[in-house]
């Protein structure tokens, strides 16, 4: 079962959804269809995995610095192929031990992009303990 979230402060252009068809504690990003939480997490807690997938979409939207990831031109193709995938593979045991892939996921490249974003968009609507889970810095 899949249900919308709304009125979520500072959401916006993309639709929010939870759902028992993801991993508890889990959430994706998926530009032009939704965003989807895992409906096992937390009240506490979700606020901040919706601003870290929002990060995700800005990501796609904007980029960092006004840049987005394009691939032939498509800010879509760019977004999955160049963001979405390595996401996705640093997640998948044995793909993640390839060195492109390599690392804690919460520390990935792609995640510390949508932090950030989010960080710089929510500003003070920033959720209660977003950086303890969602870091914006890379920890070397």
């Amino acid at each position: 079962m899949v249900e919308e979230i709304k009125n979520i402060q500072g959401v916006k252009g993309i639709r929010v959804y939870q759902t028992s068809w993801i991993l508890a504690g889990s959430g994706i990003c998926l530009p032009e269809i939704g965003i989807f939480i895992s409906k096992a997490i937390p009240e506490k807690a979700r606020l901040s995995i919706i601003q870290h997938e929002y990060g995700h979409f800005l990501d796609f939207k904007n980029g960092v610095n006004g840049g987005p990831k394009r691939l032939f031109g498509s800010r879509i193709l760019g977004f999955y192929i160049l963001i979405g995938i390595p996401s996705l593979f640093n997640l998948i045991p044995l793909i993640n031990q390839l060195p492109i892939f390599k690392g804690d996921h919460r520390t990935f490249w792609t995640e510390i992009r949508a932090n950030q974003l989010a960080k710089a968009h929510f500003g003070k609507f920033l959720a209660e303990g977003f950086e303890r889970s969602f870091p914006s810095k890379s920890i070397a």
